[in-house]
């Protein structure tokens, strides 16, 4: 996130309305340090949104935990996987489900299961495992309404 510019943008729209009052010196030089002084509640006030904005998104997605963290003094949201690496043993797999694909999803799914140099049956266990355990967690997690402050 650019806020910086953002803050600019604030700086200048606040300067274009103080502009009224130019031919006074004195409302032009307290006008100028109003902007100055509001520098760094407005950077505040930006980096609290994007916490928020970072938590609100988390909670909509169980299987990822979303956080701030600051580059060169500007805010970005960073997103990290919570799941743990799926484990499956394929030899104690007893139960059979026989599924329609169109041709081309197989394909895909092969694609995939090759570049992870996994079985196309390991591939679709382990992803159908991260998702049911996704969906169980999603509901000790959701999060629904406003954020006040």
């Amino acid at each position: 996130m650019d806020i910086t510019s953002i803050i600019g943008e604030v700086e200048e729209a606040l300067a274009s309305h103080l502009d009224v009052a130019a031919d006074d010196p004195a409302i032009d030089r307290a006008a100028g340090a109003l902007v100055a002084s509001l520098a760094p509640a407005l950077r505040q006030a930006a980096l609290r949104l994007a916490e928020e904005a970072a938590g609100e998104v988390d909670a909509q997605l169980p299987e990822y935990r979303v956080s701030v963290v600051l580059e060169d003094g500007e805010p970005s949201m960073l997103v990290r996987s919570t799941a743990e690496p799926v484990t499956v043993n394929t030899e104690d797999l007893e139960a059979r489900l026989t599924v329609r694909l169109p041709t081309e999803l197989k394909e895909a799914l092969e694609g995939v299961a090759g570049e992870l140099c996994d079985s196309v049956n390991t591939y679709i266990v382990k992803s159908l495992t991260t998702r049911a355990t996704a969906a169980t967690d999603r509901s000790s997690r959701s999060f629904q309404g406003t954020i006040r402050t």
